[in-house]
């Protein structure tokens, strides 16, 4: 029985010791100040720290921003203004001026163009040249630009279609003009278009006697029987040589060019390309 009484002692001591330690940690627990519930504080985000900073400079550039406004006047707020009926018609006259300078600003250039090149067609025709007349000032295939002219100067190259039966038009230079004077003796002829009168007869002869700048050539028959009717080649009417004097047909054998069978004088060469330029 004893023994029975010590056990149970024992075990009530165990009990009151585990219920001492669990009183004592209540009693922590409750001392302990705990914030009332409802009132914890959260943890800032980012995004309000942010906020927290910038919060001064924002606070000072808003009254500025403020003014800003105020002092500029808002262009979708303003109304248009009536026009007056001469304000009206004004304004329209000053946009057809302004439409009709520019059409013509437009147009100018594009006139003056049309007009030069409709100019050179009509006043400029193409000529090949066919033989070796012209030696070595012009050579056979060369393209040439032609100006139509029936007033040519001397020494300038003609076109022009020959008194003879031919397909072709001729290619020479022109060496008398009209009122030069002119005399022949035996088969030459002599053009002299310095001189005033004609030489003496004593003087036709000698060479040393000639005037100055007389040319003298020799004709066929068919060209000395008209040459001997003139003492100055005739108004409108021209003599006419070829560079290459030994293998050209010329006035020397068909006589005296009609101004009016000359289509114009050779101005410039296009073709081969390694001679294109101007022609004297």
């Amino acid at each position: 029985m004893d023994e029975i009484k010590e056990y149970f002692e024992r075990l009530k001591r165990k009990i009151k010791r585990k219920f001492a330690k669990k009183q004592k940690v209540k009693n922590n627990t409750k001392n302990r100040k705990r914030p009332p519930t409802g009132t914890k504080k959260k943890r800032p985000q980012p995004r309000e720290r942010i906020e927290g900073i910038r919060e001064e400079p924002r606070g000072s550039a808003r009254p500025k921003v403020e003014l800003d406004r105020k002092a500029v006047p808002n262009k979708k707020k303003r109304k248009k203004k009536k026009l007056t009926k001469e304000e009206f018609e004004k304004r329209k006259k000053k946009k057809r001026k302004e439409n009709i300078i520019e059409i013509i600003k437009f147009m100018l250039p594009v006139v003056l163009f049309a007009v030069l090149v409709f100019f050179f067609i009509l006043n400029t025709s193409p000529h090949m040249v066919d033989g070796d007349s012209m030696k070595p000032t012009m050579l056979n295939g060369d393209r040439v630009i032609v100006r139509r002219t029936k007033e040519p100067k001397r020494y300038e190259i003609i076109t022009f279609k020959p008194p003879v039966k031919s397909e072709f038009q001729y290619v020479k230079r022109v060496i008398g003009m009209p009122g030069d004077l002119v005399w022949t003796e035996g088969n030459d002829l002599f053009i002299n278009h310095q001189a005033e009168s004609l030489p003496k007869a004593s003087e036709l002869s000698a060479a040393n006697e000639l005037p100055d700048g007389t040319i003298k050539v020799n004709l066929s028959q068919d060209s000395l029987d008209q040459m001997a009717q003139f003492k100055k080649i005739p108004k409108g009417y021209y003599f006419v040589l070829g560079d290459n004097r030994n293998n050209s047909s010329d006035s020397r054998t068909f006589g005296l060019v009609d101004g009016q069978a000359i289509e114009g004088v050779v101005s410039f060469r296009f073709a081969p390309f390694n001679s294109i330029g101007w022609i004297k």
